[in-house]
């Protein structure tokens, strides 16, 4: 993969870099600047900017499902399918579902979803010579977000930085830290952004050109939606005042390195034997 987007990965890094040289000094101007909790567009984004990851085990389990061949495998392919819609739809469910019930609905929506994948992948014709490809790309991506959430979740316990909102709560910006400074454990998780790596999942669009040729000739398209759509869940966390620059740009980092490293390793192992 490194060969194939070499000049897209250059980009990023280089963009990337020069957001956390710039947050070190504008972190904390940029947020003041930019906080509006009651704009429609963030509080959007808020509800949904995560939905990239969120739909990672719904679609790969279909996959699984649909490319295996044994009982006991699809079988746990429908049970991945089945369990992350659940989890989508409690995620969904929670910001647009009235109180009352919220759960149950929650839970049958993204059962729902889950069936309607399943019976939609019934319909889709996948070329035998691409099966196990496609198979391995879904399992490859489930590992890739599981490493993401652990490796964000750990960062944000680590760092232990204080939201901009919560300084804005508190009457005082006395408990800023710069984001190279790690707090330590102390129940505050700014840093890094969760919604903008949950967005940056979109990266795994960088795993279509593995699939057809079609998609080779569209490669870069396959990094610029992404990136697109990350870097507008990344501003509306600023807007939000829930993140700063530096959290949102380490978010990003974290979901894109993940990609890359995970499709590199996927190259050296499996496609030079294929």
């Amino acid at each position: 993969m490194i060969k194939r987007y070499k000049n897209e990965i250059f980009f990023f890094y280089i963009a990337a870099m020069a957001a956390l040289i710039a947050a070190a000094f504008c972190d904390l101007q940029l947020d003041k600047l930019l906080n509006n909790t009651e704009n429609i567009i963030a509080i959007w984004f808020k509800n949904t900017g995560e939905i990239p990851g969120r739909l990672i085990c719904p679609f790969a389990g279909t996959v699984l499902f649909y490319t295996y061949k044994n009982k006991i495998q699809q079988l746990a392919g429908a049970i991945i399918t089945l369990g992350g819609s659940a989890y989508f739809g409690y995620y969904i469910g929670k910001y647009f579902f009235i109180d009352e019930h919220r759960m149950l609905f929650s839970i049958i929506y993204g059962l729902g979803f889950g069936i309607t994948c399943l019976i939609i992948g019934k319909f889709i014709a996948v070329p035998d010579k691409h099966r196990d490809m496609l198979r391995q790309i879904a399992i490859l991506s489930i590992i890739i977000m599981f490493v993401q959430i652990t490796v964000i979740e750990g960062m944000k316990y680590l760092w232990g930085r204080v939201r901009f909102r919560d300084l804005l709560a508190a009457g005082s910006y006395d408990s800023f830290t710069p984001w190279y400074k790690i707090n330590g454990i102390n129940g505050n998780k700014s840093f890094p952004s969760g919604h903008t790596a949950g967005a940056g999942m979109s990266y795994l669009m960088m795993a279509f050109p593995y699939l057809s040729k079609k998609w080779e000739r569209q490669k870069t398209l396959c990094f610029v939606i992404p990136l697109v759509y990350t870097s507008v869940v990344a501003f509306t966390r600023l807007v939000m005042g829930a993140h700063y620059l530096s959290d949102v740009a380490m978010g990003g980092i974290v979901s894109f390195t993940i990609v890359i490293i995970a499709f590199t390793l996927y190259e050296k192992k499996f496609l030079k034997n294929q």
